[in-house]
Parts: C-alpha cells; structure tokens; sequence
C-alpha cells in the first residue's frame, strides 16, 4: 500500500491510497490521515480510485480519523472508492455518515 499527499486549491489536502487497506495496512492508513490533520491540514479529500478492497479495521480507521476531523472544526470526504469499496460503505451504511465523491472537483467543492 502507498501513500501521496497532494494539496489543492484552498489547502485541502488530498490523500492518495493504493493498494488494499486491510489488517495491519489500517494502522498507517489512519496515521497518514492523522498526520494531515496534526499538519494544520483539517480539510481532506481521501482518494479511494486505486483502492480495490478494504476490511473493518479500514472502516474503523476511516470512522475515527473522521470524528477527530469533526472534532477539529475540519472534514473529511472520499473521493471515487472502487465498487467493491463502495458496496462496504454502503453495507456498513458509512455512506450514510460520510460524504462520497465522483469526482476531485466535486470533492474539493464540499469544503466551501
């Protein structure tokens, strides 16, 4: 699994994962999120495209990782989860909690 953090327009950081986020992988997931956010960095778009599966402890990293952000006065979205990803948050009902996006724009457009 690896990890590039890109920063787009009005500083919103944009976390880009690939591989798949299971097991132990969900540890350093959800550091690099946090890091972002000790960063001064509350605003993230976490961008899912190259993600193909993910297991409970990625959701638990994604539902803590979230509720510090909140916390924080920040937020954070996904961006583009592959189906197979797409059908964990929507049977977790995640989807429910957290905002998803198609496309980066639509994405970095949720922090205005």
């Amino acid at each position: 699994m690896n990890f590039e953090t890109t920063i787009g327009e009005q500083n919103i950081s944009i976390l880009h994962v690939e591989g798949k986020i299971l097991g132990n992988a969900a540890d350093a997931f959800r550091k690099e999120m946090n890091e972002q956010l000790q960063t001064g960095r509350d605003r993230l778009v976490v961008d899912l495209m190259n993600v193909p599966l993910i297991d409970s402890s990625a959701l638990g990293a994604i539902v803590v990782t979230l509720k510090s952000y909140q916390r924080s006065g920040g937020k954070l979205v996904l961006l583009n989860p592959q189906k197979a990803v797409r059908e964990v948050l929507e049977v977790t009902q995640l989807n429910t909690v957290i905002e998803i996006y198609d496309t980066e724009e639509g994405a970095c457009a949720a922090f205005v």
